[in-house]
């Protein structure tokens, strides 16, 4: 197979954050894809002046907001069609490592139909509520999974072979907000898509915006880890027969 990635990027009123951030991806010398999410009219057109002194950037537009998620779908789709076959997320504001990249694709390229993840490794400018949080959403989707092998389930900083994303996106709803990255990354592993973790710094940069609404994303988390342990209470009786016929074979 050959191996080709583009960056996909989802963007939503982080313009400040993303003008500083783009020499940076403009270094890497990747096919970028900004998909901007339904910004307000004031920044999306920052967006598009950052963006003319980098023709080689393709800008896709949602008209309203419709959630990180829905982005990554839309990112996907552009990518198909340029001829890519993975695709590299990385967050608009800038607080992923890029020079990271070119492990995850020596990564990537070694493992062509695996999903590969960042681990966040956090310094003291991480909110002490986010980290603990993850703590909480990594002990659920031990439970969702049946392994502990997942070491980070909300590191918006993935190399997606488009094939295998394509597969999971077709079998199984996938939430299209903050609920996104956990949730296709669960049911990857329920379909047997390999997943390897990167140690990746992440810094929580000062006056950062973040879209994180702590009561209706929270809500939509639970709702989300409610329907995957069911979901997994389906799989259970299934998952537990491969096991024992596999320690009987052997």
């Amino acid at each position: 197979m050959n191996y080709h990635c583009c960056l996909v990027v989802p963007h939503y009123n982080h313009v400040a954050a993303f003008s500083a951030f783009l020499p940076k991806l403009a270094a890497l010398a990747l096919p970028c894809i900004v998909v901007d999410d339904g910004s307000e009219p004031e920044s999306l057109q920052g967006l598009m002046s950052a963006l003319a002194d980098y023709p080689e950037i393709q800008l896709v537009t949602h008209q309203v907001n419709r959630g990180k998620g829905a982005a990554m779908w839309t990112g996907a789709h552009a990518a198909r069609m340029g001829g890519f076959t993975h695709m590299l997320q990385i967050d608009a504001d800038g607080q992923h490592d890029t020079a990271d990249v070119p492990g995850f694709l020596q990564l990537s390229q070694a493992n062509p139909q695996a999903i590969i993840s960042g681990a966040p490794q956090f310094d003291d400018s991480a909110p002490k509520a986010r980290v603990y949080g993850r703590k909480v959403t990594d002990f659920w989707v031990a439970l969702e999974t049946g392994t502990l092998a997942i070491k980070d389930s909300l590191c918006g900083f993935r190399v997606y072979p488009l094939t295998e994303f394509e597969l999971v996106q077709d079998k199984y709803h996938i939430g299209k907000r903050m609920d996104f990255d956990t949730d296709i990354l669960v049911k990857s592993v329920w379909e047997g898509i390999p997943v390897r973790f990167i140690e990746t710094q992440v810094v929580y940069l000062e006056n950062s915006v973040s879209h994180f609404h702590y009561l209706q994303d929270n809500l939509r988390l639970i709702w989300l880890h409610t329907r995957l342990m069911c979901g997994m209470l389906v799989r259970l009786p299934i998952r537990l027969g491969s096991r024992v016929r596999r320690l009987v074979g052997a």
